[in-house]
């Protein structure tokens, strides 16, 4: 932060595919207002500038200094032919919002003004960096699991190192780096194609019927209100709407006495996602750290809780973020869900 008589107020920004997340800092008073706009990019792309500047002018005041900080992954929509497409429209739409502006890539913030194609290649996807950079500052030996509505990353922090070895999702794919699996917005048969239950087969339909949200509200392990993404049907995300959404996806009409068999079927799914991303981390225990050393984990993103139940299942230190958010900032849990945007402004 800068001295307190400039005031400044810095807007993080995480521009996503399906949301556009951003925190406001203000060294008068911190924390000042953070959102989630609910933004398809791929439809809405042209309506982008608009967006940043309407947020920028409700900050904008006299003798106040706006600064915006953007970091992104919308560039892989396919409004876009590529990304290098994609990252040129999104710089060239902040630079045309007249708002003063600094983009994230992983050699530091650059200047949107001074952007040349060259940095298109280390600005793209590249917010799990960030996040990554704010980790190691805050500790030294960790693996940070960002597990949100659409991906689950993996951050690696060895003597206060970045070990992360990707460059793209190709790469953070091939590594482990990277899983296409969230909370939110996975279809459930991303998983597995049939469950069987009391020795009966219960085959899913591969149709965009349900996704994991249905799954979480079902078990109650994400609050309904915690949840951004659309429901598939644009229903609401209630616990009757998910299990009917569910009943669908195996081809069947959802009734009451059939609640059972619904919570069952979920709670398969569930844990076959908790097992991908549970072998994923002890994957880069055995290969980062020592075995016999007790290793600290942390959870970020909207599935966070999710990421403290693997911890204590395979005797893992995990640190709870929320409780490093709440010493700096009241409320500061909330940060979780768009804590790319919270990083923006404190690197």
């Amino acid at each position: 932060m800068r001295n307190k008589a400039a005031s400044i107020t810095k807007i993080g920004w995480d521009i996503g595919g399906a949301h556009l997340k951003y925190c406001v800092i203000s060294n008068d008073s911190d924390i000042i207002w953070y959102d989630i706009i609910d933004f398809e990019f791929w439809k809405e792309y042209k309506k982008f500038k608009n967006i940043v500047i309407k947020i920028n002018s409700i900050y904008s005041k006299k003798n106040h200094h706006t600064e915006n900080y953007f970091t992104m992954s919308a560039e892989m929509c396919d409004c876009f032919d590529n990304r290098a497409d994609g990252v040129d429209y999104i710089v060239k739409q902040i630079i045309e919002s007249k708002c003063v502006s600094y983009i994230f890539t992983k050699n530091g913030f650059q200047n949107s003004l001074k952007i040349n194609k060259a940095s298109f290649k280390y600005i793209g996807s590249f917010n799990w960096y960030a996040t990554a950079l704010y980790i190691s500052s805050l500790f030294s030996d960790i693996i940070a699991i960002d597990f949100g509505s659409t991906t689950c990353d993996f951050l690696i922090i060895k003597n206060g190192k970045i070990k992360n070895k990707r460059i793209s999702d190709v790469t953070g794919l091939q590594s482990h780096e990277l899983l296409y699996t969230g909370c939110a917005r996975t279809p459930i048969y991303a998983h597995t194609n049939e469950i069987t239950y009391k020795n009966k087969s219960y085959k899913i339909i591969p149709e965009q019927f349900s996704s994991m949200s249905d799954i979480y509200v079902i078990l109650d392990k994400l609050p309904v209100d915690d949840i951004y993404s659309k429901a598939l049907n644009m229903n609401d995300h209630s616990k009757i709407n998910a299990c009917k959404r569910i009943s669908r996806s195996f081809g069947f009409d959802f009734a009451y006495n059939k609640l059972d068999l619904i919570k069952n079927l979920s709670k398969q799914i569930y844990d076959f996602q908790i097992k991908l991303i549970e072998n994923n981390i002890l994957f880069h225990k055995r290969k980062h750290f020592n075995e016999d050393k007790k290793l600290d984990i942390m959870g970020l993103g909207l599935g966070y809780r999710a990421i403290s139940h693997i911890g204590q299942k395979n005797n893992l230190n995990h640190i709870d973020i929320n409780n490093i958010l709440e010493m700096e900032i009241d409320r500061g849990s909330e940060l979780t869900k768009l804590f790319s945007s919270y990083v923006m402004c404190r690197l």
